[in-house]
């Protein structure tokens, strides 16, 4: 079945209504993004909610909601340093000091309309896809932008690292890195989240078709 499509436009009743059909029909849920907005958080942690409700799984809705709103988040900061590249306020993107500090600077309350209408005139979304297969609840975080060889080689290794630890503190005072408020610490985070709730790392995974597209895929058990 075609999955049904969400944007920030839609009304909380039509949205809660069509969403309780597509699960009830097993279709696929999309929720598209320009930015990290409340509204669009506000329909995933329905969706969630239900899903995890229907499995009597409601115990791991914080942990699962928070690997989710990690992944957003790093989606949305590539797509930031991105835009914040093409206009030169990064001059140079293999500093990650002032990747980081340039990103803080526009992905903040004040700023975050602005940068969402020119992430999407740059054509710059990230896809939130919710669908269930078998006991499986499959959520996966796309974006716009294709990571590099060395990118995705720093990405596998830290998530091979963080597996080790058992609080985000713990690793980060063993591992200390100038990007702990980039993407690094997000991936981390969805790591040590997914160990707490007894779900491998492995059912963690980032991929990239090395053209035009990220992929974040979450794999969660509901099965007895």
């Amino acid at each position: 079945m075609p999955p049904i499509a969400t944007t920030e436009k839609r009304t909380d009743v039509d949205f809660q209504r069509e969403a309780l059909t597509a699960l009830k029909n097993k279709q696929d849920i999309v929720f598209v993004t320009y930015s990290a907005i409340e509204d669009t958080e506000e329909k995933i942690k329905f969706v969630l909610g239900k899903v995890l409700e229907q499995h009597n799984k409601e115990d791991i809705f914080t942990p699962v909601l928070s690997c989710i709103k990690e992944l957003i988040a790093n989606a949305t900061k590539a797509n930031a340093k991105k835009i914040l590249i093409e206009e030169g306020k990064i001059q140079n993107p293999d500093d990650p000091v002032e990747v980081v500090r340039q990103i803080r600077s526009i992905l903040n309350e004040d700023a975050l309309l602005e940068y969402g209408i020119k992430a999407k005139t740059h054509g710059l979304s990230t896809r939130i896809y919710v669908k269930m297969i078998g006991n499986n609840l499959i959520i996966e975080v796309i974006n716009n932008l294709p990571l590099s060889d060395k990118e995705y080689r720093k990405i596998t290794e830290r998530i091979e690292r963080s597996s080790k630890y058992d609080n985000i503190a713990e690793f980060f005072m063993e591992n200390p890195d100038p990007e702990a408020e980039g993407m690094g610490l997000g991936l981390s985070m969805v790591v040590v989240l997914l160990k707490n709730i007894n779900i491998s790392y492995k059912n963690f995974m980032v991929t990239t078709d090395r053209r035009k597209k990220t992929f974040a895929k979450l794999l969660i058990p509901l099965g007895r």
